[in-house]
């Protein structure tokens, strides 16, 4: 039987969606917390597209990142998977529920879930991925959404994968400074 996630939980059905993993030499408990706080200022690329896009760049950690752009924390399933959520009508609003979301509650154009998920390949050996589902509420915003999408998905996908470069890095540094 195949375990529910967040992400399904949350939004089973999307119009378009973004997926990346990478593999992680260390434990499960390092990797969820770096994926939790990884520092994006690590990367000029990410600096760099984020500035290019107008996006804040001055609280480059992820928490710091929701906060300014006014993303919302829905839910985490401790050490396995954070998800993270807008939606918007004309401009991102804030989620106030994880109910909320589900049911619908905000006359939304757009429902975005992104989460990362964290499977145990072995004790010391993480499959790390992040996905990104987009949800069009119309044909219409699902026609404008997709040419949006068709701009900016290479470069969502670059910073993507330098984020969990980033958060590979970090976890594999951490988990050899505590075999020394």
């Amino acid at each position: 039987m195949m375990k529910l996630t967040l992400i399904d939980k949350y939004l089973p059905r999307y119009s378009f969606k973004e997926y990346h993993e990478i593999v992680i030499n260390s434990s499960i408990e390092t990797v969820y917390e770096r994926a939790r706080n990884f520092d994006m200022s690590k990367s000029n690329l990410i600096k760099w597209l984020f500035k290019i896009r107008g996006l804040p760049t001055n609280r480059m950690n992820l928490q710091g990142f929701i906060s300014d752009i006014g993303f919302t924390n829905i839910e985490e399933n401790i050490p396995t998977e954070n998800l993270i959520g807008f939606w918007a009508r004309y401009k991102i609003a804030t989620v106030k529920s994880p109910e909320d979301f589900i049911n619908d509650t905000f006359p939304a154009r757009v429902k975005v879930v992104w989460n990362f998920y964290l499977e145990e390949l072995n004790s010391n050996q993480i499959r790390l991925s992040t996905e990104t589902r987009v949800l069009c509420m119309t044909p219409f915003t699902k026609l404008t959404f997709g040419l949006y999408w068709i701009l900016i998905k290479p470069f969502s996908g670059a910073i993507r994968k330098k984020m969990l470069q980033i958060i590979k890095q970090d976890s594999e540094m951490d988990a050899c400074s505590t075999m020394s």
